[in-house]
């Protein structure tokens, strides 16, 4: 929960370490929160101006599927929003053309 309310505050430089820490515990057998996790940790490195990372984490987040939940379907809707600021980036172009 700390990491995403940092996230949400655009503070990522300690939202990072700790998403990572947490999707370190996840595996997929756990795809939902997997995929939410992954959402937030997207947007905390396109907040910290770290495009490529948050398309790659993007990317992750997106082969999982979207499982059914309309919870997962709406953060992917926010992190390809937030990933447009950044659509001259080849990773990020190649993700939107997806």
């Amino acid at each position: 929960m700390e990491a995403r309310v940092y996230t949400e505050l655009h503070r990522p430089l300690r939202a990072v370490p700790l998403l990572t820490d947490v999707l370190g515990r996840y595996d997929a057998s756990h795809a939902r929160e997997l995929a939410l996790y992954l959402s937030w940790l997207a947007v905390a490195y396109a907040d910290a101006n770290e495009p490529e990372a948050a398309a790659g984490t993007a990317a992750r987040m997106l082969a999982l599927g979207q499982s059914g939940s309309e919870r997962t379907t709406e953060r992917t809707r926010i992190v390809l929003d937030r990933l447009r600021a950044f659509r001259d980036v080849p990773e990020v172009a190649g993700l939107l053309a997806s």
